[in-house]
Parts: structure tokens; C-alpha cells; sequence
């Protein structure tokens, strides 16, 4: 029996197809197909950004309506 999500925005991974994800010495996130899918789903890639906004790491700029890093001027 498949366990339950708990995080709704997770539940699309349910439908993910077969990809590679290297593990090991040769490892590198950014060759992953996994991690590729994965931010390529609309609610897993909302919610990394509400994770970074909700940490502050990125701030809104009302002035130039733009986006930016917290220490980025």
C-alpha cells in the first residue's frame, strides 16, 4: 500500500516516469533527470519559490518589479 503524502504539491511525483538519478562517487544534482522532472511540476516549483520567499532569501522590488537575491542591492 502506497503512503500517504502529506505534502499535497508532492503528489504528482506519484506519476513520474522512469528516469535516472546517479547515486554514488559520480554523483551530480545537476545531471539528475529526477531533480529535472521534478522542477519542471508547477506545484513543486511554486513551492520551492515560497520557500525561498518565505525565507527571505529573495525579496520583491516593488520599484523595479523585479525579483532578487536578499543581498543583491
Amino acid at each position: 500500500m502506497p503512503r500517504k503524502v502529506r505534502n499535497d504539491y508532492l503528489n504528482c511525483a506519484r506519476k513520474m516516469p522512469r528516469l535516472r538519478h546517479t547515486v554514488g562517487d559520480k554523483f551530480d544534482i545537476r545531471t539528475s533527470e529526477v531533480v529535472k522532472w521534478l522542477l519542471k511540476q508547477p506545484d513543486i516549483a511554486q513551492k520551492v519559490f515560497n520557500f525561498a520567499m518565505n525565507a527571505g532569501v529573495i525579496a520583491y522590488d516593488p520599484a523595479t518589479g523585479e525579483w532578487r537575491g536578499a543581498d543583491v542591492p
